[in-house]
């Protein structure tokens, strides 16, 4: 009876034993499973917050690049996307104007590039290695004087004439920018020059007028020259840009009894600041003009001064002001100077340019005279076209 019992409790002992240990290895497993879910919740909100902090990073970078421009805001010289990126950029662009009703999506690479080419074309910029322009233009300008001239027929008799000049002034012809390396470019530019000019003298009280109406034609003074960046812009200072010119006596003085303006060899030495803070970009220019005299003529040396604002208005346009003002000194015939031929040209500028092709540009500058030796008002036109030169290659220097 007492192994009975016995073998029963070693029975009851082990089925106990054996509840015990299923009952710790499935509360070890349900441990273990929390732990792991825990764990596994832990990474997922790490995963969620750094997504977040890409997102507000990404974020931040956009409004930046939309503030300062994609690309090199300074110059043409600095490291410039490539064609594929950039016609990427621009279909990506295409693509959100047209998706969203309503919305316009600035293109930032072609808005620079009409900033840029009519800072070239002003002066402002310089071509990089391996580019050229050439660029057709026309100036027309107006000029209405009103003088007294006193006329002597005898040793006694004198009388004054009321003196009306009018001139119509037409130049035109090409200008040619290379662009060279260590951040140079040559210039070459060659003009003609029309002037129609009609004079009208009346006697005060009598009816005698004295008409003259004659036009002259010749080859304007062709210059050549050299600019060079002299500084890059940093901080509050600005891009420098220095320049000589050599304009020559190749165009006439006289032709058909009316004066051409042209004739005489001068130098012309200037430098050119560039401040920008697109889309604005704002520049000034200083320069001397030493001419050399002919015939027995100085007409005079000539300084001036430049300033003027160009705003990209949208991505193909760009609008410009300006203000120009030219100091010249006496004109000397035989070492006499003419009293009263000192002047001061003021002129306002205003114009538009706009790209009508990828590499085809368009500019119309317009101008009025704040003084009376200055031009009544002109116009130019021009229509630069880039391209590449055959040295290219070799742009890497």
């Amino acid at each position: 009876m007492s192994i009975l019992n016995e073998k029963k409790c070693i029975k009851i002992i082990g089925l106990c034993a054996t509840t015990l240990i299923l009952i710790t290895i499935n509360t070890a497993s349900v441990a273990e499973e929390k732990s792991h879910t825990a764990l596994t919740n832990q990474l997922l909100q790490k995963l969620i917050e750094r997504d977040k902090v890409i997102a507000n990073l990404q974020e931040r970078v956009k409004q930046l690049e939309n503030r300062v421009g994609i690309g090199s805001p300074h110059s043409t010289h600095k490291t410039r996307p490539s064609k594929k990126t950039r016609k990427q950029k621009t279909h990506t662009a295409s693509a959100k104007s047209k998706s969203s009703a309503g919305s316009f999506e600035v293109d930032e690479i072609a808005a620079e590039r009409a900033l840029s080419r009519t800072l070239v074309q002003t002066g402002a910029l310089l071509l990089p290695f391996g580019q050229a322009e050439i660029q057709p233009f026309t100036t027309y300008a107006r000029r209405e004087t009103n003088s007294l001239e006193l006329v002597q027929t005898t040793s006694t008799n004198t009388f004054s004439l009321n003196k009306k000049t009018r001139r119509n002034e037409i130049n035109a012809g090409l200008f040619f920018r290379f662009g060279l390396p260590f951040e140079t470019q040559a210039e070459l530019r060659l003009p003609t020059r029309i002037v129609n000019e009609s004079q009208i003298r009346e006697i005060p009280g009598r009816n005698n007028i004295d008409v003259a109406d004659n036009t002259g034609f010749a080859l304007g003074d062709i210059s050549i020259g050299l600019a060079k960046t002299l500084m890059h812009e940093s901080d509050w200072m600005p891009d420098l840009i220095g320049r000589i010119t050599w304009d020559t006596d190749s165009g006439k003085f006289k032709d058909n009894k009316v004066n051409m303006g042209t004739g005489f060899n001068d130098l012309i030495v200037s430098v050119t600041a560039l401040k920008r803070q697109d889309p604005l970009a704002f520049t000034g220019t200083v320069s001397y003009q030493r001419t050399f005299k002919k015939f027995g003529i100085d007409p005079g040396n000539k300084f001036s001064f430049a300033m003027g604002a160009t705003l990209a208005a949208s991505p193909q346009t760009s609008l410009s002001i300006g203000l120009q003002q030219t100091f010249a000194q006496e004109l000397r015939v035989n070492g006499v100077p003419i009293i009263g031929s000192d002047t001061t040209q003021s002129l306002f500028t205003f114009g538009a340019a706009s790209t009508i092709g990828r590499r085809l540009f368009f500019s119309v500058t317009a101008g009025i005279g704040l003084t009376d030796s200055s031009p009544d008002y002109f116009v130019n036109v021009a229509v630069p076209l880039r391209f590449d030169i055959p040295f290219k290659s070799l742009s890497n220097f």
